[in-house]
């Protein structure tokens, strides 16, 4: 993917994570650290570890901002909730409008800080997973998307201004951009539609960015 594709996706995510509620998510820590622009963990006691390989990378991390840890000074049940409001509410005020807000707890509590920022027009969602046996919080879907689609999709990020607005058109976009023929880009525009990338109303293309930049960056 073209570095200034990557700059683009990359500058609007922010990750904060309730560690008090997903311990393990110390351990996708460097993964998510690559896919996330800021990421903020807010806890008030915890028994997670740091890998001591990990020391002097993370302290690079923290000098340049893009990792920040918080630990709350009082140890009560919704104290690390507390923590991610305050710091939600921070980042909001600093950050361009079209910044996205992810936030890692199984707690549905923070649905409200959530709702809160998208009330300010800002993109929003709680991450996590719950069950009766209590599986552990995963910070992106593990999805295998073709490089076709990876490719086409960092396209549609670049010219989000100047998309297909027909499936015809489109199915001519795709072509031209991978260099197939007319039968493989209609496989790759099913496999967009299957994706979520897109669907298909009355011939007209309808574009949904949030899962689009998602494809651009899946592994």
């Amino acid at each position: 993917m073209d570095a200034a594709v990557h700059a683009e996706i990359a500058n609007e995510r922010v990750l904060l994570i309730d560690l008090e509620n997903c311990p393990s998510q110390i351990q996708h820590l460097n993964d998510n650290l690559s896919h996330y622009t800021q990421v903020v963990i807010c806890y008030a006691h915890t028994n997670a570890k740091i890998p001591l390989d990990w020391l002097m990378p993370l302290s690079t991390t923290i000098g340049s901002n893009k990792l920040k840890i918080f630990k709350m000074s009082s140890q009560g049940k919704n104290s690390a909730d507390f923590g991610i409001s305050f710091h939600a509410g921070v980042l909001m005020s600093q950050l361009p409008d079209s910044s996205e807000f992810f936030i890692m707890s199984d707690d549905t509590d923070l649905d409200h800080v959530v709702n809160l920022l998208k009330g300010q027009g800002r993109k929003a969602q709680r991450i996590g997973v719950r069950s009766d046996k209590k599986a552990p919080c995963i910070a992106k879907p593990q999805q295998v998307v073709s490089p076709d689609i990876k490719i086409y999709c960092a396209h549609l990020v670049t010219y989000i201004k100047n998309r297909p607005a027909k499936k015809a058109t489109l199915v001519n976009s795709i072509a031209s951009k991978l260099q197939v023929l007319p039968e493989t880009a209609e496989s790759v525009l099913i496999g967009l539609v299957k994706s979520g990338a897109l669907t298909i109303n009355d011939e007209k293309p309808v574009y949904n960015d949030q899962k689009i930049r998602a494809l651009a960056l899946a592994e």
